[in-house]
């Protein structure tokens, strides 16, 4: 399978197009779509607040698991057994989707110990946020901010570069913190020319972002026209676990949907936002206007556009979907440039 070439655009985002499937994903999308109303539906509720995990027991024969706890957060750093810890220059901030009510997956942390294996001199931290609906957004999304300010202000003591990545709820969260936190810097100086460049603030130089939930409203007419063809996702789902997460907050509220925020700070404080959108998944056409929001503001990036591809259609690479292990390689080549 080969990539499509990038098309000649004057945007700061560079998509590239792909439009093969395979039989194996067809197949797929076959067997799944019966399912599809209790697929990724929340097997417990969670209690209140971050809660330890089991991690994925295969990952530890080429990989160092180690938990810690910050601002009340448990965080897992997946390191290779190949690289001494000491020379850590990279570290990746991982949050796994699940409709915010899922704690991460077998998948998920395959995903982690991939990239951290992959990408020379990185650590990748799983971050076991708290979970609706018993932590909602006005409860978690302030804890987050926190944790945030916190883990950049060490990354930056320890000269660590630092990328946010994440899938579907996860990638809605790693777009909303650097953009809240960007606007609390601006608020604070209030003038943006002044605020950005000299801030003391760190800030990631990187987010990876994929299948990502960008508007909660759920409010876009192509989410129906996507609906037939996408084998795991329902709108109602959708709406479910939109409700679960914003709580009493309003939909329209940047913080949960960061389609709404001022983009324009990514591109003042030089964040790349990349990628990863499958449009057989009723949540891409959100995604597609996020990322074509950025263009037009200047932010730089690298997207990868699938057609016939589902939702976080790159998780499943370790069962040898074709399109899932060329998503993983790309996103590989894409981070490794940070």
């Amino acid at each position: 399978m080969k990539s499509t070439p990038i098309e000649p655009t004057s945007s700061s985002i560079q998509v590239t197009y792909r439009t093969e499937r395979s039989v194996l994903t067809h197949l797929i999308h076959l067997l799944l779509r019966p399912f599809r109303n209790h697929l990724g539906r929340p097997r417990k509720r969670h209690p209140a607040g971050s809660f330890p995990l089991t991690p994925h027991k295969p990952i530890r024969k080429s990989c160092t698991v180690s938990e810690r706890r910050v601002c009340d957060i448990y965080i897992y750093d997946i390191i290779p057994r190949s690289t001494p810890e000491n020379e850590i220059t990279r570290r990746i901030y991982y949050f796994c989707g699940g409709g915010w009510q899922t704690p991460a997956s077998a998948q998920h942390w395959k995903l982690c110990a991939k990239l951290a294996t992959q990408l020379p001199d990185t650590a990748v931290s799983l971050v076991s946020y708290p979970l609706a609906p018993n932590s909602p957004a006005p409860a978690t999304f302030p804890a987050l901010l926190k944790l945030y300010r916190t883990l950049l202000a060490s990354a930056a003591a320890e000269g660590e570069k630092v990328i946010l990545a994440g899938d579907s709820a996860g990638g809605n969260i790693i777009l909303a913190l650097p953009l809240e936190a960007l606007r609390e810097d601006q608020e604070e100086t209030k003038e943006v020319s002044d605020a950005l460049p000299g801030t003391s603030n760190p800030h990631p130089v990187a987010l990876m972002a994929i299948s990502p939930s960008t508007d909660l409203r759920r409010t876009n007419p192509a989410i129906k026209t996507v609906e037939p063809y996408d084998p795991i996702l329902t709108i109602t789902f959708i709406e479910s676990t939109a409700r679960a997460w914003a709580g009493n907050w309003d939909p329209c509220d940047p913080k949960i949907s960061p389609l709404r925020a001022d983009v324009s700070l990514l591109a003042m404080a030089r964040i790349k936002v990349h990628g990863v959108t499958g449009r057989y998944d009723i949540l891409a056409p959100d995604a597609m206007l996020f990322r074509d929001k950025c263009g037009r503001e200047g932010v730089s990036g690298q997207w990868l556009d699938w057609d016939k591809q589902m939702h976080c259609f790159l998780l499943a690479w370790p069962y040898g979907v074709p399109e899932g292990r060329e998503a993983v390689g790309w996103m590989v080549d894409v981070l490794r440039k940070e």
